[in-house]
């Protein structure tokens, strides 16, 4: 059963992108649903800002993208919210 386990972990670690509800920046923490402003305290500046258009053409939100060495992580914010976390292994 435990080599199932570590078996199953292992896999869901080899995944190229992976969407959490958190990431940690150095000693802090940003959670889906925090405010951009306390991701930007923490974060800092985006590397790369691109709007989220809505299905007419108007601006639904943002995306933020950090580079951090060989891994990028993806922050849509909507409604001036966290509402996902994906990070992306290169």
């Amino acid at each position: 059963m435990k080599r199932v386990i570590i078996g199953l972990l292992l896999a869901a670690l080899a995944l190229p992108a992976l969407a959490s509800e958190t990431w940690r920046v150095n000693s802090q923490v940003v959670s889906t649903g925090d405010s951009e402003g306390r991701l930007r305290s923490i974060a800092g500046k985006p590397d790369r800002e691109t709007p989220i258009e809505t299905s007419r053409g108007g601006l639904r939100g943002y995306r933020l993208e950090y580079f951090q060495g060989k891994k990028s992580v993806q922050v849509e914010i909507i409604d001036g919210k966290v509402s996902s976390i994906t990070q992306l292994d290169s």
